[in-house]
């Protein structure tokens, strides 16, 4: 009997991450990087696209930001969405991921 493999499947995350001193754009990629997919589209904001539990990502990201820094995970549904923002954002939510 062939058992079948299912993967688990990832969830959209916002997070707001404004470093405390000492934390470059290196250190905030390599961590946006354990996600299986990532976009920053404004200051200190991004959308992951992750399988890890909000509470794994407060984990990973707390790193950055303590003591005098700020995080802020949400996550959030990219059905229901508006909005006015350039094509590159767009295609890289459209883009298909769970196989």
């Amino acid at each position: 009997m062939k058992r079948r493999v299912t993967m688990a499947k990832g969830k959209f995350y916002q997070i707001y991450l404004s470093p405390m001193q000492g934390i470059d754009d290196e250190n905030i990629e390599a961590k946006m990087n354990l996600a299986l997919d990532w976009i920053k589209y404004g200051n200190n904001v991004w959308i992951i696209y992750s399988t890890a539990t909000l509470e794994k990502l407060m984990t990973r990201y707390k790193s950055l930001v303590e003591p005098e820094g700020r995080l802020f995970i949400c996550e959030i549904n990219i059905v229901n969405r508006k909005g006015w923002m350039n094509k590159g954002f767009w295609d890289w939510l459209k883009k298909k991921r769970d196989k």
